[in-house]
């Protein structure tokens, strides 16, 4: 069993404490930390979860072995590397950093303190998308022409919140919610080489955003986020032989070069949960954790150079 802390008790706090809390059997949350203990209080006593102000608090905790960091962006790197040096292991809400100097620094100081890294892109653990997966490695789709995702949703639209700071992101909902599709899309396909974005302010600062990704292998790719609408997710794959959209949580259409579009059901998962367990996993040694820390650098990378692209408005290198 491992046993975390969860840091941050925001949207996505709690979303991470209702899909694991009394749900898992790899996966017990001791405690809780936020700064707002005031406002947190009421949450944490009808969870049955011990809640203090302190991040600290986790990293002395004999019974913690890792802290799951849902905090602004900003904080990663220095909240890594101080639960590396106390020897927890560490699972991070994307971005995980905002520079790839960043995300070089705290892949450093895990591997040098020998502790496992985890990463908040859920997307890789959902089953219609480890259906595609399946596909595209089995060459059942061809050759990868282009690939398209959106995710989009009001949850974040009209209040004050550290997630609407250019700061913590440049690119708007491209780093909220896009990012989830140049870590997946990357699983797809392979490295990410170049890229163009935009972002725009239509009712809030940054609330539409967009790019496109070129990939090493030749594909190409667009992403997106709208951060004013109501919830709509898309996912679209299209190859030589045939393509292949999410419809929903449980089902995919695929259509083939000499046939009609069809639809086909799969085991739904809940992919936040998958996640944890994976991240769990992996620190047991029973099976291989989906991310090498590599990877996670490479997502900071296209980050990166989306930042760039939306600076000067022009394709950026992905370096």
């Amino acid at each position: 069993m491992l046993n975390i802390a969860i840091i941050g008790l925001g949207w996505w706090g709690r979303t991470h404490i209702d899909a694991i809390h009394n749900k898992s059997d790899k996966v017990k949350i001791v405690r809780v930390i936020d700064l707002n203990t005031e406002g947190s209080k009421d949450y944490a006593s009808e969870q049955g979860l011990k809640l203090t102000a302190n991040y600290q608090d986790a990293l002395d905790d004999p019974d913690v072995n890792a802290v799951v960091l849902v905090t602004p962006h900003s904080l990663h790197t220095e909240q890594i590397i101080a639960a590396a040096e106390a020897g927890k292991h560490v699972f991070t809400e994307k971005p995980f950093a905002l520079n790839k100097s960043d995300a070089e620094k705290s892949v450093l100081a895990a591997e040098k303190a020998g502790i496992k890294l985890g990463l908040g892109h859920n997307q890789r653990y959902a089953a219609p998308q480890t259906e595609i997966k399946k596909m595209i490695d089995s060459n059942q789709l061809g050759t990868i022409m282009h690939l398209e995702g959106n995710t989009s949703h009001s949850t974040l639209s009209g209040f004050v919140s550290w997630r609407h700071d250019p700061k913590e992101a440049p690119g708007g909902g491209l780093y909220h919610m896009g990012s989830h599709y140049i870590d997946l899309f990357s699983s797809f396909l392979g490295p990410v080489s170049e890229v163009y974005a935009q972002a725009l302010d239509r009712i809030q600062a940054l609330d539409s955003a967009s790019a496109l990704l070129t990939f090493e292998c030749g594909a190409s790719a667009y992403i997106g986020n709208i951060m004013v609408t109501p919830s709509s997710r898309m996912l679209n794959v299209y190859g030589s032989e045939g393509w292949v959209k999410v419809v929903d949580h449980d089902k995919i259409e695929i259509c083939m070069v000499d046939g009609n579009p069809e639809l086909k059901k799969v085991s739904a998962i809940n992919p936040v949960k998958a996640n944890m367990e994976g991240f769990a996993d992996s620190i047991a040694g029973t099976d291989d954790y989906k991310f090498t820390n590599e990877q996670m650098i490479h997502d900071v990378a296209v980050l990166a150079a989306i930042e760039r692209s939306l600076v000067s408005g022009k394709r950026e290198k992905v370096h």
